[in-house]
C-alpha cells in the first residue's frame, strides 16, 4: 500500500513501537477483516493523517464504502459511539469491529471537502454551511451517551508552559475555566468540526471523524476558525479574515458574540497544546491565529 509520510510519521510519533508493528501488520489486518466481512479492498484513500481510511466493496451488494481503522485506542469506538447519536447529517454505520478496532460506514458522493469552497474563494459559503451544519446537529441528538466533558481538556493547556506567550496562555486557562462552569445547556459536540470534516453528500452535507466531547454548544466553532490549515486565504490579512468569520457565526448561531470569540480563542490554544504534545513542536500559523483573535476582537 502506498501510505503518505505525513500519516507514518503521525502514527509513529503518537504510538511509537506499538504504531510501528501496526504498520506493519496493515496489509495483514485488511485482508483478515475484508474476509471476515466479506469485502474487497480496492485502494487507499488520499491525505491519510491520523487513521487509515480505505474503500471496500461490500461483496454481497456491490456498493463501495469505506473502512477506518486506527491502532488500538478508544478514538475509533468514541467516533463509532457518537456517529450513533444522529439520525441526520453524518454517514451511515454498518459495523464496528473491536478487535481490530475498526468500522464501516457509508461512501460519502461526491465526497467534495468545504475546503475545496476556500479553496475557490468562497469563504463566506463554507463559514455559513458551518453553521447550518452546527445548528443541524446540535438540533437532531437522538442519544445522550456519555462524552469527555470539555472541562476535562483545560489540563492539556499546561503543556504550554515555557513554550508560549504566557500572556496567551493564562488568557487560555482562565476563560476554559469559566467557559466551562455552567453546564445547563450541554450538548453532544463534534469536537474538531473544520472544513475537512464537513463533506458533500448529494445536494446535502455530512460530517466526519468526531472527537466527541460534551459541553458548552459554542464550543463548536473553535477548530474552523485556524482551519483548513493547507489554503487558508492569502489574500487578506489573517485579522480581517477571523473576523469576517466572527461575524458570520455571529449572524447564523444563536449564540453569545463574545463566548464565540472566546471558544475560537481558547480551541485556537489547544489545538497548539495537542500538537505540542504530539510532535513537540509549536504550530506559528495557529499562534498567529490565536494572538490576532486575542489582541483585536477580545
Amino acid at each position: 500500500m502506498n501510505l503518505n509520510s505525513t500519516f507514518v510519521s503521525n502514527i509513529l510519533d503518537l504510538y511509537g513501537e506499538h504504531g510501528q508493528s501496526w504498520l506493519n501488520d496493515l496489509s495483514s489486518h485488511l485482508i483478515q477483516l475484508s474476509a471476515k466481512w466479506n469485502l474487497r479492498f480496492l485502494d487507499v484513500m488520499p491525505d491519510l493523517t491520523y487513521n487509515f481510511v480505505g474503500l471496500v466493496e461490500v461483496m454481497a451488494t456491490g456498493e463501495s464504502a469505506i473502512i477506518k481503522m486506527a491502532p488500538v485506542n478508544k478514538n475509533i469506538a468514541t467516533e463509532v459511539q457518537w456517529l450513533g447519536c444522529f439520525n441526520k447529517g453524518v454517514p451511515k454505520i454498518y459495523w464496528y469491529d473491536d478487535e481490530y478496532s475498526a468500522f464501516l460506514m457509508e461512501r460519502l458522493e461526491p465526497g467534495k471537502s468545504l475546503k475545496a469552497l476556500v479553496s475557490a474563494g468562497d469563504d463566506d459559503a463554507a463559514t455559513r454551511i458551518l453553521c447550518h451544519t452546527i445548528r443541524d446537529l446540535q438540533s437532531h441528538q437522538q442519544k445522550k451517551l456519555e462524552f469527555t466533558h470539555l472541562s476535562e481538556l483545560a489540563g492539556n493547556l499546561s503543556l504550554l508552559k515555557n513554550h508560549l506567550d504566557n500572556r496567551i496562555l493564562s488568557k487560555a486557562e482562565t476563560w476554559f475555566c469559566e467557559l466551562t462552569t455552567d453546564r445547563t445547556q450541554d450538548v453532544i459536540l463534534h469536537g474538531d468540526l473544520h472544513h475537512d470534516n464537513v463533506l458533500s453528500s448529494g445536494a446535502t452535507w455530512k460530517v466526519i471523524d468526531p472527537h466527541g466531547y460534551v459541553g458548552d454548544p459554542a464550543f463548536e466553532v473553535g477548530a474552523m476558525i485556524y482551519n483548513p490549515h493547507d489554503c487558508f486565504l492569502n489574500d487578506q490579512s489573517i485579522s480581517r479574515i477571523i473576523e469576517r468569520r466572527l461575524n458570520i457565526l455571529a449572524e447564523e448561531l444563536p449564540f453569545d458574540a463574545q463566548r464565540l470569540k472566546a471558544w475560537a480563542f481558547c480551541r485556537t490554544v489547544l489545538s497548539i497544546a495537542w500538537t505540542f504534545e504530539d510532535h513537540a513542536m509549536i504550530p506559528e500559523f495557529e499562534v498567529e491565529i490565536a494572538s490576532a483573535i486575542a489582541q483585536t476582537y477580545i
